[in-house]
């Protein structure tokens, strides 16, 4: 089993579960790599900026860009890499990375001291840091990404719930496929 089977939540998207990949305040991008398991170094960042938060993953989505769906968990201090966090969604930045949807679901630890239902509950210098961090991490990459503010928390269900459903559907496809090989 690999960390991408985790079931992402109960039956709503209200609640995710989050597998960490890169910690907050690190300019290297990490990425798990489902053939071994592992987590394994991406890149580092060509520029002299750092994620302004913990970014990870849904298990059990599938986004647009053929991984799963991109999160970033908004908590003070750094989460570290492999670990699972069960998390409540706040809302979505809408972006796209070389023309294709990107969308970073915006998700804080349910654990966390303070509740944050909505994007106007989360500090908006941070809202700010975090989309001019998004819209520019690749400048020196020579890749064209453009952002389109943040999209409120039923959007972003929406947006989870294609997402598990694409993940579904690959799966049972795959698992067809695979019984009929046989």
């Amino acid at each position: 089993m690999t960390l991408y089977n985790i079931p992402h939540h109960n039956s709503q998207p209200q609640t995710v579960n989050v597998v960490i990949e890169i910690p907050k305040g690190t300019s290297a991008k990490y990425e798990y790599d489902t053939v071994h398991n592992i987590f394994k170094l991406d890149r580092c960042l060509m520029s002299a900026m750092v994620y302004p938060a913990s970014y990870g993953f849904i298990p059990s989505t599938l986004a647009e860009d053929g991984d799963a769906l991109d999160v970033i968990v908004y908590n003070a201090i750094p989460i570290e890499r492999g670990t699972l966090v069960e998390c409540n969604v706040i809302g979505c930045l809408n972006m796209t990375d070389d023309g294709d949807p990107d969308y970073k679901v915006l998700a804080c630890p349910v654990s966390h001291v303070k509740r944050y239902d909505t994007i106007d509950d989360v500090d908006p210098v941070f809202l700010t840091v975090a989309e001019n961090f998004f819209q520019h991490y690749k400048d020196l990459d020579v890749k064209q990404v453009v952002t389109d503010g943040w999209l409120r928390r039923h959007e972003t269900y929406d947006i989870i719930s294609r997402a598990s459903d694409a993940y579904d559907t690959k799966n049972r496809h795959q698992e067809h496929l695979h019984f009929d090989i046989r």
